[in-house]
């Protein structure tokens, strides 16, 4: 050994061959700090070293596995200083080294810190390298590489027989999350083969194996928030299928789950209110046998290990229908609002379909529904070039809906089928001008679907009704011009105002009341322009966007009244009487603060509650506060009152709707600019419920990330605690009554004040993993720490 004077390094970490360092000599051999065990107490934990191995600053995604299929788990890690990826081959006990490299510097000494028991090789990667996984991804039983990057998205390393690497550049990839912990390589549905699980910027994306080495198009999800990261997999809800985790940095609950459905599809976002973590979740437990999942992280405001569960929400009798939405994106990176229709197009039995026009993409996407009454992603289809207005109706007479589309640049209105499992392209109807909104509907009374278009036509704007013919052409029914307008209206709906059983038209303007057109109960199709009468009362629909109007029967009479939404309340209306004038049936006040947008009316809970159980409940959303107002009836008649809240988070609503079931729960959609909200009255839900925390006792230490695996080999999980601002490793084990208690605690490396070189990251140990890269079938603990790998074997 060489005897020469001590390095002045400004992170000393003790090593083998490094004896001048005795105020680290804990971290030489780390062993529990108290010996006062009894038989209910947890193994002691024991660890020996570290071994270090010196590789280069710019390392990262720490990783295990056996890559050359020896049985023994190697280390795998990003090397950006040399645009590789580093692979440390773990040699088999005996057998000799080759000649390890040593570290040198030419303006000081150092000791050998490197120790054989691994063998280094590399992968060149050839660009900055984001993240990396590692798994069989062709079936052939052999590690693959799969990893991303600034050059290209995403990039695949088949490993061959001999040792070497082919590479295939995925081109359909999404953008790169540079994140570490963005990309793994799993069997999700537990078919006995891989899949490549990417979770980008905008997108998180499934690839699957066709065969061999062959990958089909990505299963992709668009990520409704940006800054997504901590990917991670577990069975949320107990129903053997394996489920997608991840966290958004994002004001909307901070736990963002994607469940897998029976067909091995991922559903839409479902998000979690937990408390924002310093670091990606640790998954402690999978739900099975009506134990819940239960996880375990790092609190960002104190530094605290907490344990929480998603446990089944109990449904009490009078409690309203769970109302989590689940969550829809499209599209990323759209301009234009989508619009939306529901529909039985596919003929589904559970109940209708979504289709969502892209404007920007001249497309259609369709979320078919499915046998479980689910939806999972979108399929798309050509469509006119901004098709800003979208409807569905039967047509044809056939049972099914088709979808019409309307696009203002192309003055044209479409009609679209669905068969064969598709849509077909929307065939153009006789109109004229400029379409603005559509609608369908049942308008004559006589059993006929009617198509209500929105019309400008040379500054002219009217509403045109259509029917089919019988030779599959259209004919024009009724023209209905709307004047006295300084600027083109937006939307139209269709209602019955006045409660005669005949359908009337709706028209909402920018800046103007709405205008409402009713039908003559003695003269098919004959409308009269009811809001130009002197007592229609304007005021309580002025400035009314159409996003803020829906219908629902508020009074149990079974015919439907308007509901519209303004700042701080909901009314109930209906046009009364031989004055055609607005009258209000009920108003809904929200909590003092709150900006109402949208209004949902549920049917009444039943059972026990505080109020009128049997009439309806009414949702508000109040956008302020992103979130839903639910407010219930008083007894024998009383008015409605807020009776709680749901965080939902933001949402630029342009339309909501109830929808009824047959033999079901209505189930509740709202409709957004750039996402849809769906809210599924029968699904039973999640709620996080804290299950613990543990504060160290350790002075002015706080955790930044916690790992759990197993260190003492009892088959339980410890949880290691890192604190990379002192460098300082704890180690926690559960006892019998469920609290964890520490087990031991080590400071990784000491700092030399007066050093000058060069320093390592803000934050160290960097990252962490429990894996056993000895070969004697016991976890270590592998760290990275600046330029060096160090192993901890398990004693």
């Amino acid at each position: 050994m060489h005897h020469g004077p001590p390095t002045r390094d400004e992170n000393r970490i003790p090593t083998r061959t490094d004896k001048n360092v005795r105020a680290a000599l804990a971290a030489l051999i780390v062993s529990i700090l108290s010996l006062q065990s009894s038989a209910a107490a947890p193994s002691p934990v024991v660890l020996s070293g570290p071994e270090v191995v010196k590789l280069n600053w710019g390392t990262r995604a720490l990783q295990a596995a056996d890559i050359d299929g020896d049985g023994l788990r190697d280390i795998v890690v990003i090397n950006n200083d040399r645009a590789t990826i580093d692979i440390l081959y773990q040699r088999k006990p005996g057998l000799a080294s080759d000649g390890m490299p040593r570290a040198l510097s030419q303006n000081r000494w150092e000791p050998v810190i490197e120790d054989s028991r691994f063998r280094k090789d590399s992968v060149v990667a050839g660009i900055t390298v984001f993240d990396l996984a590692v798994g069989d991804l062709n079936g052939d039983g052999l590690a693959d590489l799969a990893y991303t990057g600034a050059a290209q998205a995403l990039t695949l390393r088949f490993q061959q027989k001999d040792g070497s690497w082919t590479e295939r550049r995925i081109a359909d990839a999404p953008a790169a999350n540079q994140l570490v912990g963005s990309l793994k390589i799993i069997d999700l549905d537990r078919d006995g083969h891989n899949e490549l699980v990417y979770l980008g910027q905008k997108e998180l994306a499934i690839f699957r194996r066709l065969s061999g080495d062959r990958f089909g198009p990505p299963e992709r999800h668009v990520l409704p928030d940006d800054n997504s990261h901590g990917l991670e997999f577990c069975d949320i809800n107990g129903d053997g299928l394996t489920d997608i985790i991840y966290l958004c940095g994002n004001p909307r609950a901070t736990m963002r789950v994607r469940l897998q459905t029976a067909s091995g599809q991922f559903g839409p976002e479902l998000a979690y209110e937990i408390k924002p973590s310093r670091c990606t979740l640790q998954v402690l437990a999978q739900s099975a046998g009506g134990r819940p999942a239960s996880f375990a992280m790092a609190q960002d405001g104190t530094g605290q290990l907490e344990e929480f569960a998603l446990k089944p929400q109990p449904s009490e009798p009078g409690s309203p229908p769970p109302m989590r939405p689940r969550v829809f994106s499209p599209r990323p990176g759209a301009k234009a609002p989508f619009a939306f229709a529901s529909g039985n197009f596919t003929g589904a039995e559970a109940g209708p379909d979504i289709a969502v026009s892209d404007p920007d993409g001249a497309q259609v996407l369709l979320y078919p529904r499915q046998p479980d009454g689910g939806f999972t992603g979108a399929e798309k289809f050509p469509s006119l070039a901004e098709g800003r207005a979208i409807a569905a109706g039967d047509w044809d007479g056939d049972g099914r809906d088709e979808l019409f589309v309307g696009s203002a640049r192309e003055q044209a209105v479409g009609v679209a089928r669905f068969a064969d499992g598709r849509f077909s392209y929307p065939q153009p109807l006789p109109v004229a001008g400029r379409p603005i909104d559509l609608a369908f509907g049942d308008i004559a009374g006589d059993g006929r679907g009617i198509l209500a278009v929105l019309m400008e036509d040379g500054g002219r704007r009217r509403i045109e009704l259509w029917v089919r013919r019988s030779d599959d052409g259209a004919e024009r029914l009724k023209t209905i011009e709307i004047t006295g307008l300084k600027t083109d209206p937006r939307a139209l709906r269709l209602v019955d105002a006045n409660q005669d059983g005949l359908m009337d038209i709706a028209v909402f303007t920018p800046l103007d009341s709405m205008r409402l057109f009713t039908q003559n109960a003695d003269t098919t199709l004959e409308f009269a322009e009811a809001s130009a009468a002197a007592g229609f009362r304007r005021g309580l629909v002025d400035k009314l966007e159409a996003s803020a109007f829906t219908v629902a029967d508020i009074d149990g009479d079974g015919r439907a009244e308007m509901v519209v939404s303004s700042g701080g309340f909901a009314r109930a209306l209906r046009l009364g009487g031989g004055n055609d004038a607005l009258t209000i049936v009920d108003q809904f006040n929200a909590a003092p603060g709150a900006d109402i947008t949208a209004a949902l009316v549920l049917p009444g809970p039943g059972g026990d509650s505080d109020g009128d159980s049997a009439r309806p409940l009414v949702v508000l959303y109040d956008r302020k506060a992103g979130e839903f107002q639910i407010l219930r009836a008083g007894r024998e008649g009383g008015v409605y009152a807020p009776a709680g809240s749901i965080k939902t988070g933001r949402i630029d609503i342009i339309g909501a709707e109830v929808i009824p079931r047959k033999g079901g729960a209505p189930e509740s959609f709202v409709f957004g600019k750039d996402r849809f909200w769906w809210l599924p009255a029968d699904k039973p839900d999640l709620a996080p419920a804290t299950l613990g925390t543990h504060t160290t006792d350790l002075p002015e230490v706080s955790y930044a990330d916690v790992i759990a695996g197993d260190l003492n080999n009892d088959g339980q999980l410890e949880i290691v605690c890192v604190d990379p601002v002192k460098n300082l490793i704890e180690v926690l084990a559960r006892e019998t009554d469920d609290r964890w208690k520490s087990m031991l605690h080590f400071k990784v490396f000491e700092t030399d004040e007066h050093f000058q070189g060069r320093g390592g990251a803000s934050f160290e140990p960097r990252e962490t993993v429990i894996a056993d890269v000895t070969g004697d079938g016991k976890n270590d603990l592998i760290l990275l720490v600046h330029d060096r790998v160090l192993v901890y074997p398990q004693d």
